[in-house]
């Protein structure tokens, strides 16, 4: 049986609900001689109201009392804080008692009169340990939390900066290619909000969308390759001169891959804790889609002929983002096509230079690529 001898370790406070005077004041002398903080009521009701006015970590209740008795004293207890400890101190003796004081919520069970009052000490004993065991787990629980919430908000927080960089990245190299050509203004931004859209019509998870969103505005980064008396010439190319042109893929495709340029990885796959390594690469899906942006459903593209299926999809999609834009759009070379006209172009081109089933999401989603185009429409 375990006693503590040092009257100064103890710091609960305990609450005893007796209508016997003797009671009351024998268990509150002894247990204050082992530094226990004891409170008395002489019935329930005025132990409930203590309960409200003062930090209560145990409750000794009598069960046979007037105006409340003990099973209901438990019940508040209960209802109360059901993590406090309730022993039950009654001189009744019946096993119902028991059994109904135990199945209402007490903790334990002490039967007067007390011939032992170690008995008692052993029984508030283990009550303590049961409160402080609490209390800990309490505070542990409190503690993990805070620091999930805390580690939470700074991971959030930096994988919103990384995307922040991708984006700040993605617009510097779209906006260097465009400068080096007539493609002006929002064009870059209205091709990522295309292929986003189709992506999502063609049932890609979040992840993959967001791949797409940010790889597909460099497509034309190759352009900053190409010499400035074929690019900005104004007429028609010369046959050679096309051919140079067309290496536009293969130097965009070169400066993705080939520069010393970390790989950046989705933030959906950082924040969920996963292997980056197995996330999307964002600058290959960009270098694949620089090479491979002008390769037709029939194979008649540059710069592989690649065919069907042969073609990455993601080049697919931005295939038919960047033409529509491209014909409905204003350049200092041209008025944008009316909009009638851009759709049978679109159609027109459907299973030779465009995937018939992206051209199917494409018109799917034309109410959304219509509000993309006015939200991103240039000034």
């Amino acid at each position: 049986m375990e006693i503590l001898d040092d009257a100064k370790c103890n710091t609960a406070t305990i609450l005893v609900i007796d209508d016997e005077l003797v009671i009351r004041d024998s268990f509150r002398d002894y247990l204050e001689d082992y530094g226990f903080t004891v409170r008395t009521a002489e019935n329930g009701k005025k132990g409930l109201e203590l309960l409200e006015e003062e930090a209560i970590d145990i409750v000794m209740t009598d069960l046979r009392m007037p105006e409340l008795d003990g099973l209901a004293v438990l019940r508040s207890c209960s209802e109360y804080n059901p993590d406090m400890p309730v022993i039950v101190v009654s001189g009744t003796g019946r096993i119902q008692d028991v059994v109904e004081a135990l199945h209402v919520g007490a903790w334990d069970y002490l039967l007067k009169p007390i011939e032992d009052m170690t008995v008692l000490l052993h029984i508030v004993n283990k009550a303590v340990s049961r409160v402080e065991m609490l209390r800990e787990g309490r505070q542990y629980k409190e503690h993990l939390e805070a620091e999930v919430i805390r580690r939470t908000a700074e991971l959030e927080h930096t994988n919103q900066e990384l995307l922040l960089s991708r984006r700040q990245v993605i617009r510097i190299l779209s906006q260097a290619a465009e400068y080096r050509d007539f493609e002006t203004g929002n064009h870059f931004l209205r091709v990522a909000a295309f292929c986003a859209c189709i992506a999502r019509g063609l049932g890609w998870d979040d992840r993959d969308v967001s791949c797409i969103e940010l790889a597909s505005p460099v497509h034309d980064i190759g352009k900053i390759g190409i010499p400035d008396n074929i690019l900005m010439k104004p007429g028609p190319l010369e046959s050679d001169e096309w051919v140079e042109m067309k290496r536009h893929c293969e130097y965009g495709n070169a400066i993705l891959l080939g520069k010393k340029i970390p790989e950046f990885y989705f933030f959906n796959a950082l924040s969920s804790g996963s292997d980056t390594t197995q996330g999307c690469p964002m600058l290959e899906h960009a270098a694949t889609i620089a090479l491979s942006h002008h390769e037709s459903w029939d194979g008649s593209g540059y710069p592989s002929g690649l065919q069907g299926e042969e073609i990455p999809i993601e080049a697919r999609i931005t295939a038919v983002a960047d033409v529509y834009d491209a014909i409905s759009s204003k350049r200092p070379y041209k008025d944008p096509w009316p909009e009638e006209e851009c759709l049978a172009h679109m159609r027109k081109h459907s299973g030779s230079q465009f995937d018939p089933a992206i051209i199917q999401v494409f018109f799917n989603n034309i109410h959304t690529i219509h509000q993309i185009k006015e939200h991103y429409r240039d000034a």
